[in-house]
Parts: structure tokens; sequence; C-alpha cells
């Protein structure tokens, strides 16, 4: 099961992954952004995998690529930290880095919250609307 909601006072979008998470909650994950249209268009998220379980194989992630690029679309750029407790979604998550470079899409891995959130925070947006605005 994947929940995300809005948090007003980060301005992130938080998603936790618990149980067993397999490619279909994934794409559904990834299309739901695509579909979202009350989200900012420059979009910080966070994903917390440490309760999860991922029962996918590693080439599960060219179509979660492909999803993410097209939802991508929607948006000035999305900057994605990912909490992770094993090795294992480590391993998922880094390969999953390597392949899904993109100039409007910024993706790290943390095994922190407060790692997490700290990079996110590192990405100033209200500065880059201003500059636009001028």
């Amino acid at each position: 099961m994947i929940n995300s909601f809005f948090n007003e006072e980060l301005q992130i979008v938080e998603s936790i992954f618990k149980g067993d998470i397999s490619e279909q909650d994934v794409l559904e994950y990834l299309n739901a952004f695509n579909e979202n249209k009350t989200y900012p268009r420059h979009l910080k998220t966070l994903a917390d995998t440490s309760l999860a379980k991922f029962s996918f194989s590693y080439r599960s992630l060219k179509a979660f690529n492909q999803a993410k690029t097209a939802s991508l679309e929607n948006y000035t750029i999305v900057i994605t930290a990912v909490i992770v407790n094993s090795p294992a979604t480590a391993a998922i998550a880094t390969l999953y880095q390597s392949i899904a470079k993109n100039k409007k899409y910024k993706y790290k891995v943390f095994s922190t919250q407060e790692a997490a959130i700290d990079w996110l925070d590192s990405f100033n947006f209200t500065e880059e609307k201003k500059a636009c605005n001028s």
C-alpha cells in the first residue's frame, strides 16, 4: 500500500510505502502524479520505503522510468528523496537513480528522514519563481 499526502507545512508530497509493494502499485503511484493538477509545478516529494517489501524485478525499473517521464510533462521540476533501510531496497533505488536522469527530475536516496528533508530544503523554488516574475 502506498499512501500520499501533501504536507502543507513542509510543502512536500509525502508518501509512505508499507507492506508488499508490486510493480502495479508503483506504476499507479507514479501515474497519480501525472493526473494531479493541484500539486505545485515545482514539486518536492519524500518517499519513505522503510516499511515496504518490494515484489518486482529490476526489469520493472524501465517501466517506472517511463511512467515518471510521462508524469514530468505536467511539472517544471520534481525533486524526490527516497528513504531506505535495507540493502536490497537501497540497491533497487540506486539502480533506479542511475536510469532516471532527466533535467526536470532530481532523485536521491537517503537512510534517514532528516537527511532527506535537509536535501529537499536545499532547493529554494521561491527565489526561482521571483526571478521568473522579474
